[in-house]
């Protein structure tokens, strides 16, 4: 799902025949499109866009691109403001009788959702919810947060790329060979309350430092690399490193990383880690 602001010129393909509003009197209110005499069918749905117009009160429009079953169909929807949620129903209509090519047909629609000085509503496409509309509200500043780290050795045979990726509490270290495909090994485990204040507190530290992308010579004459990878407001950035010679900016931090990384590698939990119960100790080939 994708959101974007748009002037107010935008260009609108409608590929229906009539339209319908109704405000039942509780707030909700439907619109509904329609192909007379038309018979139900299926669609087939590749994308999805959330549409603001610079216009106020603020007009929002889903726009949608898929397939259709053959070119005599057609796009309908039913669209229901619900309040907390606006539901649309998109489906295909064809009138019987036709002779149509049996192939998919692609379609592009801009199904408008309503105007609106401020929504927190989530929008539901044929029971899938794509996004939410944030119109006349503050949104909450993304925190920082460590993501991913590693090491590597490039003149190396066996356990030479150990990743690790983090996602909120929880970790996936994977071990590889650079001559193999498949992982040597996979162990898993979540951060404690003590992890996660750490490694909060080390990225929180950053917050207001410029961070180069490359420090050193990582790799060089053999002697290995490491990195960090930190996601700031939504834009994720690698630091590279020679490995055991971290910047100091970045030493707290890389060091943490490395524990959290021995404790999935030797299955030993501690006062960061908590190691899966299936976690495999690495003891080489």
């Amino acid at each position: 799902m994708k959101i974007r602001v748009l002037g107010s010129s935008l260009a609108i393909l409608v590929l229906v025949t009539a339209c319908a509003g109704v405000d039942d009197g509780s707030g909700a209110t439907s619109t509904t499109t329609t192909i007379p005499g038309g018979v139900e069918g299926p669609v087939f749905i590749d994308s999805t866009e959330i549409l603001y117009l610079e216009s106020f009160p603020v007009q929002v429009r889903l726009l949608v691109r898929g397939s259709l079953p053959t070119p005599c169909h057609e796009a309908v929807w039913a669209v229901d403001d619900l309040g907390s949620t606006i539901d649309v129903r998109l489906w295909s209509s064809v009138l019987l009788g036709q002779a149509c090519a049996q192939v998919l047909e692609p379609f592009e629609v801009s199904i408008p959702l309503g105007a609106f000085e401020s929504a927190t509503s989530s929008v539901v496409v044929n029971g899938e919810e794509i996004g939410r509309l944030a119109i006349g509200v503050e949104t909450a500043v993304e925190e920082a947060s460590l993501v991913e780290a590693g090491w590597s050795f490039g003149m190396c045979l066996g356990f030479c790329n150990a990743d690790l990726a983090i996602q909120r509490e929880s970790l996936v270290l994977t071990a590889r060979d650079r001559e193999k495909q498949e992982p040597l090994y996979v162990n898993s485990g979540s951060l404690t309350v003590v992890g996660l204040e750490r490694i909060g507190a080390a990225v929180e530290h950053l917050s207001a430092v410029a961070l180069d992308p490359v420090y050193g010579c990582p790799d060089c004459a053999d002697g290995g690399a490491s990195y960090l990878v930190l996601e700031r407001e939504g834009v994720s950035v690698r630091h590279d490193m020679e490995f055991g010679s971290p910047p100091e900016v970045l030493a707290e931090l890389q060091g943490l990383a490395m524990e959290v990384i021995e404790a999935l590698e030797t299955c030993g939990s501690n006062e960061l880690v908590t190691v899966a119960d299936d976690c495999v100790p690495w003891e080489g080939f």
